[in-house]
């Protein structure tokens, strides 16, 4: 098992935006450091508790300050650009990180983002604008550029090369195996996509048990279109902080800004949504809400010492049937006194969890 990062990025309202592209910046250069072998970074226009709305820009710094990790947008939102801006953008990209970009879509969860530009969750539109997107964006990365296209939603026209003006814009290397999609309800259509094309599935936060639902989702997807789906490509995103004692990690979760920003923000929208209950483990009170404080007692969140969080990530790669990359949900941690933990957990988590979890995992295969 891989280890990464998923930064939304979650960030306390009104800070000014400069400190937090420093805070994550600081992130993923710590990380390259750690070990992470990858790290995927948000995308949000109109909530203020994830407040970067281009990752490229992010993923451009980060190049010039990593060496190995690779970097992904996570994801760029398919209605918000036209196809074949967003097509060369990333090929550009790609050949700023000679490579090492990834490449992840979706149909985004924003719904005041969604109004903003006119788009219609409730009927789908925004799948089907992810569709059409992903097909443009393909044509561009063949030999020759994109041919004509009359969509929906969008229309390409072939221009009348000459000597002088031609396609010519290609990502740095092959792109289809590095492209993802991230989903977390049940059914979800994005999920659906990364199946049936064999691309990345990211599955987001939901509890341990639940996340399960969405592997034969991606592999019915993948038998429907001829192929087999790879667990070891699957992603899984989940809040860790890891520290040399359990009451340390459990103190900066619970009186830091993870509890802040899942109690005051992430919380009111799973109840607004009715879905709060994705986010409650088997066996947990029904009858009390899922704030922070029930996600950490009932070990929905890995929150703990060394030990502690191995056996949680096990847990949770038994009740999926196993996943290829372990995602440790980002967050704003800079305040003083406050960053030097959620170094420390990063560190704790890539030196002595993860060999244990795969030394496990190594054993259990024998």
């Amino acid at each position: 098992m891989e280890l990464g990062l998923f930064l939304q990025p979650a960030t306390k309202p009104g800070r000014p935006l400069a400190d937090t592209v420093d805070w994550n910046i600081d992130v993923i250069r710590h990380a390259d450091v750690c070990g992470f072998s990858e790290v995927w970074v948000g995308q949000h226009i109109t909530s203020p508790w994830e407040p970067l709305p281009s990752p490229q820009q992010i993923i451009a710094r980060a190049i010039g300050e990593t060496t190995n990790i690779r970097l992904g947008t996570g994801v760029e939102v398919l209605y918000q650009s036209h196809p074949v801006r967003l097509a060369t953008e990333l090929a550009q990209l790609d050949h700023m990180a000679r490579g090492r970009l990834m490449f992840g879509f979706g149909g985004g969860g924003t719904p005041t983002d969604a109004q903003l530009y006119d788009v219609d969750f409730s009927t789908g539109q925004h799948q089907e604008m992810s569709r059409e997107a992903l097909q443009i964006i393909l044509d561009c990365w063949k030999p020759g550029g994109p041919d004509d296209f009359k969509g929906k939603y969008w229309s390409v026209k072939k221009p009348r090369y000459s000597e002088n003006y031609y396609w010519h814009v290609e990502p740095y290397a092959p792109p289809e195996p590095r492209i993802g999609f991230a989903g977390f309800m049940p059914n979800s259509g994005s999920l659906t996509i990364a199946g049936e094309r064999g691309y990345i599935p990211l599955s987001f936060n939901v509890a341990p048990e639940h996340v399960a639902v969405h592997w034969p989702v991606v592999e019915n997807a993948a038998k429907a279109a001829g192929q087999t789906a790879d667990r070891g490509k699957w992603r899984h995103i989940r809040e860790i902080y890891v520290a040399d004692t359990t009451a340390e990690a459990r103190n900066a979760v619970l009186n830091g800004f993870a509890a802040e920003f899942w109690d005051k923000y992430f919380m009111v929208i799973t109840e607004r949504l009715g879905i709060d209950d994705l986010f409650r483990r088997d066996g947990a009170p029904k009858d009390e809400p899922v704030d922070t404080r029930h996600l950490v007692e009932n070990r929905a969140w890995f929150v703990g010492d060394p030990d502690q969080v191995t056996a949680q990530i096990l847990e949770q790669y038994e009740l999926s049937g196993g996943f290829g990359v372990l995602l440790q949900m980002g967050f704003d941690y800079s305040d003083p006194g406050a960053r030097e933990g959620w170094m420390r957990s990063m560190e704790l988590l890539a030196t002595e969890v993860m060999p244990r979890v795969n030394a496990s995992i190594t054993e259990r295969a024998a």
